[in-house]
């Protein structure tokens, strides 16, 4: 267990004791031994434990910290498993248990208002006595808060049809790293930095409150176990399932050693665990469906149930499949990664093999709809000899996913644990842009220091533009080079920028890729909507946004339909020192780094050059969502820091910053 040796709390200690009181400043080892850990096997003590019990003292508290630079780290539940609520750099843990208060509950609107630490199950219980849910429902939801649900990107089983937090999260007030309180909505004008904020691990600044969606529950449920004598067979499942246009509200999986672990009385090599929810007009159709598809891909036994007595017990086969593996060692590794689906099996084969190389007790959970794979490791602590091989099995692990083009966290973030594994999954242009993104909006680095980016790991991956994008890179260079800005357009129909320095991207206009297994398009920028729409038309697939006029790109980077940012699973781009970077995949969730689609959505170009898209389909028609009015605007001082930090020479889309934009503007 480490202990950093350092007296910059105590420069801050007067202070602070005089905003939160004597009492709630602890220092006692009892204190800081109680703080010293989380999920994860990272430990180290703390300088001190400051007790929050009063919500509005949160942005004073946070300014001191940040006057005296002492590193400080959020902390509640403390139920993440990669060292992401230890304080690893000493300084002061923050304790936000107390912080818990539902304040409204607004059914006409559909939302609720928590505070930070409200746990995730206390107010699905709140929420069922009025007949509403919110959605995202973590396995940990019983004890996990919704702000570490927030910080991690957390999703659970509800995912595939809800999705996860942040799809649900509508507005936020965050303290940034300075205690500059910012109220931000999902639909604010601008970069989405509701989600860069958010998902943050806490590096970026502190959540104190949030508005969240919510919704009437269901009127009618079903649930099925479905057990298959192969891999293969449960995942041609899967397809069948989504192709017929079918979503169901949880499709998890069980691999065959989690079943074994779990003592399941059928023996089989996979688990499916579907639930069906919404009208009871429609379910039974649904329903059947399932049951035809499960019985063609060789089910060798399939159970449904009945009543709500049933469907709990049911569920309770996915719920124990955790605890059953732990039960093997001391403790368990509890890892998160996620594939494309048409990947999945591919991916299970290879980590199966990892284990058996290394003799492990190891399984794998996996929410079979959205590729996100939860291989599971358990130990014995005073094994050094296996703990050896478990941290050399997932090194491998990693490896793999990012060999498959997957991301190696999709729901429980990066903290500590993972922070060299983001050198294999990304470029060092990458990582350069999340370096830059901490150090705009944390320069004393005291937000959860030491978190998400690796501390001495280079990157060797190498992101290649392609051939049509490269005289786009040395036009940009050329500028920097020359101090001659660019303004940026794709079809101009947002901007209607006539006058400057005009680079045009209207030859971006090419399908790169039509992906029917998983559901997936990339395109490139200039494409246009009304164009997709008929494209997608001829292959059954759909995107739920409206076929406005202009482009991809520009509806994308103008955030007019704000919806859109939750159907981007990629881009590229050329950022505006030339460099091109490449984030995201094929995959529905990805909680590996700063949010840089986020980042992107709503900036107009002034961040980087969005060269292609990969966005998520769907094999049915569905409710179109909102379109916004394109407002002119001017940049939040977040957003300011953000351009000084990457566009130092302001050289895309200058007029943006420099309040000329009715200047290059038709009246």
């Amino acid at each position: 267990m480490a202990m950093i040796k350092s007296d910059k709390f105590n420069t801050a200690k007067k202070e602070v004791i005089k905003l939160l009181g004597k009492e709630n400043v602890l220092t006692n080892k009892t204190a800081l031994l109680l703080n010293c850990f989380d999920g994860s096997p990272v430990k180290s003590l703390p300088e001190a434990v400051l007790e929050i019990k009063d919500i509005s003292k949160l942005p004073a508290l946070i300014a001191v910290l940040n006057k005296h630079k002492v590193p400080f780290v959020p902390r509640a539940a403390a139920t993440n498993h990669d060292g992401g609520a230890v304080a690893i750099k000493g300084g002061a843990i923050l304790n936000l248990n107390h912080l818990d208060a539902v304040e409204d509950i607004n059914i006409k609107e559909g939302y609720t208002l928590v505070q930070c630490s409200t746990v995730n199950g206390n107010l699905q219980k709140m929420l069922d006595k009025e007949g509403f849910f919110y959605a995202p429902d973590p396995a940990s939801k019983e004890f996990s808060t919704i702000g570490g649900n927030c910080a991690l990107g957390a999703g659970g089983p509800k995912t595939l049809k809800y999705g996860a937090t942040l799809a649900n999260v509508l507005g936020t007030e965050f303290i940034l790293p300075d205690g500059t309180e910012i109220a931000l909505s999902k639909n604010s004008q601008g970069p989405d930095l509701l989600s860069l904020l958010l998902r943050s691990e806490g590096t970026l600044g502190l959540i104190k409150k949030l508005r969240l969606k919510i919704l009437p529950k269901p009127s009618f449920k079903r649930t099925f176990l479905a057990y298959f004598p192969s891999l293969t067979d449960a995942m041609l499942c899967v397809k069948e399932i989504i192709a017929a246009g079918i979503i169901p509200s949880a499709l998890e999986a069980l691999d065959h050693a989690t079943l074994k672990a779990s003592e399941s009385p059928v023996e089989a090599q996979a688990l499916l665990i579907i639930e069906l929810d919404g009208k009871r007009t429609e379910l039974p159709k649904h329903a059947k469906q399932i049951e035809s598809f499960c019985k063609i891909n060789k089910a060798v036994k399939l159970e449904a149930a009945q009543n709500e007595a049933k469907r709990r017990a049911l569920w309770q086969t996915r719920l124990s499949a955790a605890a059953a593996l732990a039960s093997l060692g001391s403790g368990l590794f509890s890892l998160d990664c996620a594939v494309s689906r048409a990947n999945l099996p591919k991916a299970i084969e290879q980590i199966s093999a990892i284990f058996g190389k290394y003799g492990l007790r190891a399984g794998i959970v996996f929410h079979a709809g959205d590729g996100n794979l939860h291989p599971n490791i358990a130990f014995k602590e005073n094994n050094l000899y296996e703990l050896s091989n478990i941290k050399k099995a997932i090194k491998e692990i990693h490896q793999t996913i990012c060999a498959l083009g997957g991301t190696i966290s999709a729901e429980h973030g990066i903290g500590v644990e993972k922070r060299a594994a983001m050198a294999m999954m990304f470029d060092e242009n990458t990582l350069k842009i999340f370096r830059k993104i901490k150090t705009a909006l944390d320069p004393q680095n005291v937000a959860n220091p030491d978190k998400v980016l690796p501390i001495a790991s280079v990157s060797e991956k190498k992101a290649s533009p392609p051939q049509d994008i490269i005289p786009l890179i040395e036009a940009v260079k050329l500028a920097n080079a020359e101090n001659k800005p660019l303004n940026i357009v794709g079809l101009n129909t947002k901007l209607k920028l006539k006058k400057g320095n005009i680079l045009s991207l209207k030859n971006l206009n090419k399908i790169l890729d039509i992906d029917k297994t998983d559901y997936t398009i990339t395109i490139q920028p200039s494409f246009c909507m009304k164009e997709l729409e008929e494209e997608l038309k001829k292959h059954n697939l759909y995107l739920p946004v409206p076929a406005v006029k202009g482009s991809i790109g520009g509806v994308f980077s103008a955030k007019t339909i704000p919806a859109l940012k939750d159907y981007v699973t990629a881009i590229e781009a050329v950022m505006p020192d030339g460099s091109f970077i490449s984030y995201g995949g094929k995959y529905v969730k990805n909680t590996a780094g700063y949010d840089l689609i986020a980042l992107m959505c709503g900036a107009r170009g002034a961040y980087g050059i969005v060269t292609s898209l990969t966005l998520r389909l769907l094999p049915y028609k569905a409710q179109k969502s909102e379109v916004l009015p394109f407002k002119r605007r001017l940049p939040s001082d977040v957003e300011f820091k953000l351009k000084k930090a990457l566009d130092p020479n302001n050289i895309l889309n200058p007029f943006l910053f420099e309040g000329t934009e009715d200047e290059n503007k038709t009246p």
